[in-house]
């Protein structure tokens, strides 16, 4: 075997090496930073690390206990935009704390609860609708949502300015 070849093969082991290393490194310490407590060395305070996803019927019954809007969040194994959100957008803490401190959040696999899907009229996935604590529909994205734009809904809703103003208008008093 020639020196370049074994130089391209070792180039090509540590370049994917370094991936694994880096996606493996970087879940790792999103955790670490986001468990943080109070009085620690780092003075972080503790932060959500995962949604508090509840199961339908249970998230309906707390969100009408709480008085709290409803996330429901429909998805699919299969779905690629479903799992690039939950590998962004679910990870942002200021998404996780806004949803853990504002809303019921229920999750609902479309393959799983077809019922459910036909219910709510889901037609492609990830589809995310917002309620009101009584489960009367506000509106609901199709689609793939970054953390910005989530959370920019999250509190056009959390703050029920869809009764007074269009999102857009919402947007711009940020």
């Amino acid at each position: 075997m020639k020196k370049e070849n074994v130089l391209v093969i070792a180039v090509i082991c540590i370049v994917v090496g370094g991936v694994w290393a880096y996606n493996n490194m970087k879940s790792t310490d999103l955790k670490a930073f986001d468990t943080a407590t109070p009085g620690n060395a780092s003075g972080q305070i503790q932060r959500a690390t995962t949604i508090d996803w509840q199961a339908y019927d249970q998230g309906m019954g707390l969100a009408e206990k709480q008085d709290k809007p409803i996330f429901l969040y429909f998805h699919a194994d299969w779905c690629t935009y479903c799992r690039k959100l939950k590998q962004t957008t679910f990870l942002d803490t200021a998404v996780l704390n806004y949803l853990k401190d504002n809303f019921i959040s229920i999750m609902v696999d479309s393959d799983k609860n077809k019922e459910l899907s036909t219910q709510w009229r889901v037609k492609g996935l990830p589809t995310l609708w917002f309620l009101r604590s009584d489960a009367s529909k506000i509106s609901s994205i199709p689609g793939y949502v970054n953390e910005t734009q989530l959370l920019q809904v999250l509190k056009y809703i959390h703050t029920k300015n869809y009764d007074k103003m269009t999102l857009n208008e919402f947007v711009k008093t940020l």
